[in-house]
């Protein structure tokens, strides 16, 4: 111990802590007579008691997780020496010895963030934030980055400051600041190395920062990434460094410190940890009481009281037995390796977690507390699918191509984003084709997009209801890239409507990863969505996707249409589509881009009482202008008598005398809200001369409208009859009929059902509705005098 360090009892009690790991005995040991040795054993003195003085930090913004303090940093060491056997700790070297130390004490350092760090990433909640240098302005951005890649808690923030509930508010944001800690803590971990250390880790002469910093980093990433570190690493002409075995124990020991000295009963009540996810971590730690850890088995002792602690415990150790497999790889890998020194390592590990006494708690009677079984809901694909399909999720089977072209559209828009951000010219384009090729008609949907790889082939397009548009792999991307779209393509089980129509899907896909970087090419067979995926090596040389559906005989919905009339099919299912899309059936084609939209008016609405009428002023809207969240065009009627707005008309009343009996013709028009209607009575006699009276009504002007959202079809009247409107379906209830085209897109994304054939009541249709009915009253205004705006606010 140094002189300036006798009465400093913290650095004393890591000392004396260190001098019980039989790692750290075995560096004194080999540093007692080798060169430099007593400058290594006073840098793991000074290093060690740095990480665990500074890890004293995490609890501020990590509370609600279980702790990763200085405690967590010797039971990873000690867990270090349990996984390796004392003969090969024998053949390790100094700067093996010295790294695999430094690794237990600094792999979470990153989640004691300097406090300077904290307060940049809170200026993205400041109204104009202030920031002192470019670094700090950076790591906000990167903050506001992860923020906005969760939608929901962006939301729930937002809402619970305009319901000025503060409580809810600080912890939403404290929330979000400890995850982004945990998220990132391996890469800051890397960084503070760096920072601080650097040309202090040295051995002899060489300064092995770069090497521990890569240690670190390396314990959150995919276990076979450490093959990626040098096997072999030289430290002087007769030292070598073997970097993938100090990585492989050190994230292994980390995920096997997993008992309750992580979630000391005190501290859990202490701190009041409430997130839901937390306190099951907590409880699972808690229910820990005992393990047995060495080369040949590692089992945990649990008692539990519940079956959900049972099960999460189980969970855990799943994933433990992934680990363990991959890193098994690793060891067979480090086992053959000819070291240049002629050393050889026998490390050997279990392949799974003996799980034998994971129990049931039991009562004072003796007991089980609970029967546990890993019983839980399953689904029969076959059947759920069945129902889907014979419920009417998706109804009419012509929904297949929707599904497809949507998927493309949300593709080519996010390869947009990615391509500017590159710097890189790009055009998205679409094809659709519809075709024979002998007895076999064939639909294909072809895009240039981001395309797929086997990683999103295998989270998200196999994995039925999940979309990889409502990931957080989707909001990091799209947040990094400053991408503004909102994606059409929502519940993740687009391509179940494939298998009303068809009976298999070829998909051919590549993605693309950077500039002139992308995927390898794959080619999907699918026969049936009760078939294994046939994958194998694709064709395709540049990014995008193809899919080809082989159309069934007595079920192609398209198998009636003329050339014009399927792509007239096409033309309205798309409206407005933001990507060129061209289409091809037989030897005509056309192309469909958001110009075609413009030739769909409110005018094309138009049935009989439309027209001209006594009575009626027509006020024709255009709203060209997408910044308003939508675009589109309306006709609004307004009943108006002597050029000023009424509800009722009374037009005319006629006494008519037959048989001396007075009988009253009369005429009139009202308005009431959907509709503006006539009605009329009448007298007619019949053959034996008998009069009678009758009334009578028709409709002059009736609300129709056609909507898109984002540019596809939404088959729903804006209208709907009161006996027809489905259960949280939306309407527009004004007091004026009008007919209306609208495509809602920009700052506004409505609620859908799964078959997207309605929009459901939601906070979203409200903001959009009260928008776009100040927008009508304003285009209304410029149409209007004062004195009929005046008389028309009070009919409103």
């Amino acid at each position: 111990m140094r002189e300036n360090d006798k009465n400093d009892d913290w650095h004393e009690e890591t000392q004396l802590r260190l001098s019980e790991s039989s790692i750290y005995l075995r560096l004194k040991e080999k540093c007692a007579n080798a060169p430099g040795g007593s400058h290594v054993m006073a840098l793991v003195d000074d290093a060690t008691y740095y990480a665990y003085q500074r890890t004293k930090s995490i609890l501020r913004h990590m509370g609600e997780y279980t702790l990763h303090d200085g405690e967590h940093l010797f039971r990873v060491l000690k867990l270090m020496s349990r996984l390796i056997s004392d003969e090969d700790v024998q053949k390790l070297t100094i700067p093996e010895l010295m790294l695999l130390i430094l690794g237990a004490f600094f792999h979470d350092i990153g989640m004691a963030p300097d406090e300077k760090l904290v307060i940049s990433w809170k200026k993205i909640w400041d109204k104009q934030p202030i920031f002192e240098d470019d670094l700090e302005e950076k790591e906000c951005a990167a903050f506001e980055r992860f923020f906005n890649s969760s939608p929901d808690l962006v939301e729930r923030l937002t809402t619970s400051f305009e319901e000025g509930d503060q409580t809810a508010v600080d912890s939403i944001k404290a929330h979000v600041i400890s995850e982004y800690i945990r998220s990132t803590h391996a890469d800051r971990a890397r960084q503070i190395v760096e920072r601080d250390w650097s040309g202090k880790i040295v051995f002899q002469d060489l300064d092995l920062t770069s090497e521990l910093a890569s240690i670190c980093f390396s314990h959150n990433e995919d276990p076979l990434s450490i093959l990626d570190l040098e096997m072999d690493f030289p430290c002087d002409s007769e030292t070598f460094s073997c970097l993938p075995l100090v990585a492989l124990l050190l994230r292994l020991a980390d995920i096997l410190d997993f008992d309750a000295k992580r979630t000391p009963e005190v501290l859990f009540a202490h701190l009041y940890v409430r997130n839901p996810v937390s306190v099951m971590e907590w409880q699972k730690h808690r229910a820990i009481k005992s393990w047995s850890i060495s080369q040949s088995k590692i089992s945990f002792l649990a008692r539990c009281k519940h079956p959900a602690i049972e099960s999460a415990i189980h969970s855990f150790c799943d994933l433990i037995d992934v680990e363990l497999g991959a890193c098994n790889n690793v060891v067979s890998k480090i086992n053959d390796y000819d070291f240049s020194s002629g050393r050889r390592f026998n490390i050997q590990l279990p392949f799974r977690v003996d799980r034998s006494n994971i129990t049931t708690a039991k009562n004072i009677q003796g007991n089980p507390l609970y029967s546990y079984k890993e019983t839980r809901f399953s689904l029969s694909k076959s059947q759920v699918v069945g129902l889907l399909m014979g419920t009417k999720l998706y109804g009419n089977p012509e929904v297949a191509l929707r599904e497809l072209i949507q998927n493309s559209i949300d593709a080519c828009l996010l390869r947009q984003a990615l391509e500017e951000s590159w710097g890189n010219p790009y055009v998205p384009e679409i094809r659709v084709e519809y075709r024979k090729e002998g007895n076999d008609v064939v639909l294909e949907v072809e895009d240039n997009g981001t395309g797929m790889d086997q990683d999103i082939v295998d989270q998200y397009y196999s994995n039925l209801g999940k979309s990889f548009y409502k990931s957080r792999d989707f909001f990091e991307l799209k947040s990094k890239y400053g991408a503004t779209f909102k994606p059409t393509s929502r519940f993740g089980i687009g391509v179940l409507s494939c298998f009303m129509v068809s009976d298999s899907v070829e998909v051919d896909t590549r993605r693309v990863y950077g500039p002139h970087e992308s995927s390898l090419p794959l080619n999907l067979v699918i026969e049936g969505q009760e078939s294994i995926f046939w994958i194998k090596e694709g064709m395709r040389d540049k990014p995008g996707t193809s899919t080809r559906l082989t159309l069934r005989k007595k079920q192609n919905p398209w198998a009636d249409m003329s050339s014009k009339e399927f792509i007239d099919a096409v033309a309205n299912t798309i409206p407005n589509p933001r990507v060129k899309i061209a289409v091809k059936s037989d030897k005509k084609s056309r192309t469909l881009d958001q110009s075609s939209f413009k030739k769909i008016t409110a005018k094309s609405l138009k049935k009989w009482g439309w027209d001209d009428q006594p009575n009626v002023d027509f006020f024709e809207l255009d709203f060209p202008n997408s910044k308003n969240g939508f675009v589109g065009s309306a006709i609004v009627a307004i009943l108006q008598k002597h050029n000023m707005p009424v509800r009722d008309i009374h037009i005319q009343t006629q006494t008519v005398e037959i048989d001396r009996v007075d009988y009253e013709l009369e005429k009139s028009m009202s308005m009431s809200g959907e509709q503006i209607s006539t009605h009329s009575t009448s007298i007619s006699i019949d053959e034996d001369g008998c009069v009678e009276s009758s009334e009578g009504s028709s409709v002059v002007c009736s609300s129709v409208s056609r909507l898109s959202l984002h540019g596809i079809e939404v088959p729903m009247s804006l209208f709907p009859d009161y006996w027809r409107k489905q259960k949280n379906q939306v309407s527009l209830n004004w007091p004026f009929p009008m007919l209306v085209v609208l495509d809602v897109g920009g700052e506004f994304d409505l609620d859908l059902n799964a078959s997207r054939t309605a929009i459901i009541a939601s906070s979203r249709w409200n903001d959009f509705e009260l928008t776009f009915s100040n927008e009508v009253l304003s285009e209304l205004r410029k149409q209007m005098s004062d004195v009929y705006w005046g008389g028309f606010m009070t009919y409103l």
